[in-house]
């Protein structure tokens, strides 16, 4: 029989941290001899999406959610050879192919578990919090220098349609989290207890 690998779903608001959470707890668990797969929802935004009237790209209807659910059963399956690519400046979608072996995957996220999480078999739901400020300061350096959009352009979306999506399409992920992390310095830690206490069959 097939083995179906643990999913472990990372999600919260945008410029929350879920990327560099993400790449750390993929590290700890090398460190533990597993071998993840990391997914993002960013590379399942539609490719001939209309931006929402009200939350332009900031909605879970943005995301391809059959593209994923595909993708993402493929790799629990361990099956999956490729992943779809996005490219948030041209909107271009590719695929890219997965060269390593896997035993774990972890999907990371705004928009896009939604999708999910009331009916896939995600292992652990992870929610992250930070602060607004913040949060628009890591935009401002994000946006700015790699997808280029000017100042001025990040923070009327921010105000204008982010925020809003976020209270409509994000915060309610965290009624079906398993843990939610306001400290990154001791989330890794809380996961990684989390993880012990579902037993080392599953991570």
């Amino acid at each position: 029989m097939t083995p179906l690998w643990p999913v472990l779903c990372i999600c919260g608001p945008s410029a929350a941290g879920k990327t560099t959470f993400a790449a750390s707890l993929s590290q700890a668990l090398q460190a533990r001899g597993r071998q993840p797969l990391q997914i993002a929802c960013d590379d399942y935004y539609r490719q001939d999406w209309s931006p929402h009237p009200l939350f332009g790209f900031d909605t879970a209807d943005a995301i391809d959610d059959q593209a994923l659910r595909v993708d993402l059963s493929a790799a629990r399956q361990g099956q999956a050879q490729t992943l779809r690519t996005y490219d948030m400046r041209t909107r271009r979608v590719q695929r890219r192919s997965i060269t390593t072996a896997y035993n774990v995957i972890l999907l990371e996220g705004a928009y896009g578990p939604q999708h999910l999480v009331n009916d896939f078999p995600f292992l652990l739901v992870v929610y992250l919090e930070e602060s607004v400020p913040r949060r628009l300061w890591r935009r401002l350096r994000r946006d700015v220098r790699d997808r280029h959009r000017s100042p001025r352009y990040v923070i009327r979306q921010m105000l204008r349609e982010m925020l809003p999506g976020e209270r409509h399409f994000i915060q309610p992920l965290k009624q079906n989290a398993s843990v939610v992390i306001r400290d990154q310095s001791k989330g890794l830690d809380q996961v990684l207890t989390l993880l012990g206490s579902v037993g080392s069959d599953d991570v």
